[in-house]
């Protein structure tokens, strides 16, 4: 009997020895199943499927695994073809107009500087900048196509290589979780004589701005040639972003951790750029400060990562242990920031705080109500940002709380905002500590 996607949903996808069907699911099959549409198997080869939570607007919210070849000589040209139809899209992206709105990152650039110790890159992952392009803006809209179209020129002109990626058969999707952040999900098709076909996938985050400035980084090709030069983000970014997906994100994944520890044993990251990154992301870490500790109890998706690379060896308590080892050092930079709650949380929020001292000087106090109905941060955050513009010390925060309550009771065509019983109370207890 013959399978099909439905039955591999029904039966349960999430097993290692799943067998896939032998070609992709159709649109109307995806659509009717609710799979993701970017959903593409290489046909005839072992696979497993694995959660995406980036895909968790999906009610089956998968991707295949890494390919395993019956035999080693054909899993290696197989990759070999995909390293080559990778290289085609870096050089693409960084001969076009787009080049400088562009930041490298992810698996790529470890295997750049690790080797054969970094996980096989199979996808592309970029943060456009500015951050305040929008997802579905026409920038970006045309951006998309344009590198789409790039591509296919880029390997059309390749004479030796005999990988190809089509334009015209390029597909996308919303990104559910990139920490808060929205993102677009493009991928092209490539063929190759010899190998079964493949995808490249590329991921693009918007409305996030690096807090470190990107490098120029030569990323070496797979056969040799001239490698092309992105801009990229540093081994020190890369760590803080690795991290604070572990910390927030709602479905933390193994290959994070793994990618994390790998980082972390070469890339001087300092505990202030930490917190730049994570508090970025959600200004409540400026309160509720992270540790080495809270690292070690991340539950990262360690079966579905040993799934699609068994022959890592290890558990995910082997890699949290290295992780939260290795970085005890840079947490003892804690000590260099103020002491007390409050005074150490105005140290790290101060470009939020500086955002709001300029719509005070733009709009006056009505323009920051509205900002702070509108944005609601949380609690205790709210109360930082009215007591340092009433120029009050941490003696000032029980009156400022007052002032974001009346705020809220009364927030000029928004529905008052609900706060739980002792909510007050423990957000000055917090920023009181």
């Amino acid at each position: 009997m013959s399978l099909d996607w439905a039955a591999v949903v029904g039966r349960g996808w999430w097993n290692a020895t799943t067998r896939l069907p032998p070609d992709p699911p159709a649109p109307h099959e995806a659509r009717r199943l609710d799979l993701p549409p970017t959903l593409r198997n290489v046909p005839g080869v072992e696979q497993a499927l694995v959660f995406d939570p980036a895909m968790k607007q999906h009610s089956c919210a998968i991707r295949v695994g890494e390919p395993r070849f019956a035999s080693e000589e054909a899993g290696r040209r197989w990759y070999a073809a995909r390293r080559r139809a990778l290289d085609h899209v870096l050089a693409a992206v960084a001969a076009s107009p787009w080049a400088g709105n562009l930041v490298l990152r992810g698996s790529v650039l470890l295997r750049a500087w690790y080797g054969a110790d970094a996980r096989e890159p199979g996808d592309l992952d970029f943060v456009v900048v500015p951050d305040t392009w929008k997802v579905s803006g026409r920038e970006a809209r045309r951006m998309l196509t344009g590198i789409a179209r790039a591509v296919e020129e880029v390997s059309g002109a390749d004479p030796d290589g005999g990988v190809r990626l089509r334009a015209d058969e390029a597909m996308r999707s919303d990104i559910w979780t990139y920490s808060k952040v929205p993102g677009r999900r493009l991928v092209l098709p490539w063929t190759c004589e010899g190998v079964p076909d493949g995808i490249v996938q590329l991921d693009f985050v918007f409305n996030e701005r690096p807090a470190v400035p990107p490098e120029p980084t030569a990323v070496p090709r797979g056969d040799g040639g001239e490698a092309p030069v992105l801009g990229a983000a540093t081994p020190e970014l890369s760590l803080a972003w690795k991290l604070l997906w572990l910390l927030e994100d709602r479905y933390p994944q193994g290959k994070d951790l793994f990618d994390a520890c790998l980082l972390a044993t070469s890339a001087r990251l300092s505990y202030r750029t930490l917190m730049d990154v994570l508090v970025s992301a959600d200004p409540l870490y400026a309160v509720n400060v992270p540790t080495a500790e809270k690292l070690f109890e991340v539950e990262a998706d360690w079966d579905a990562f040993s799934k699609e690379y068994p022959d890592i060896p290890g558990t995910r308590i082997d890699y949290s242990m290295m992780l939260a080892t290795s970085l005890d050092a840079m947490f003892e930079q804690a000590a260099e920031l103020p002491a007390g709650a409050y005074r150490r949380a105005v140290v790290l929020l101060e470009r939020l705080l500086a955002g709001y001292r300029a719509t005070r000087a733009d709009q006056g106090m009505d323009g920051v109500r509205r900002r702070l109905v509108g944005e609601r941060l949380a609690l205790p955050v709210e109360i930082i940002i009215v007591n340092e513009l009433r120029g009050h010390g941490p003696e000032g925060l029980a009156e400022s709380a007052r002032a974001v309550r009346r705020l809220h009771d009364e927030p000029d065509g928004h529905r008052p905002r609900w706060y739980p019983a002792g909510a007050f109370e423990q957000a000055l207890a917090a920023l009181r500590g």
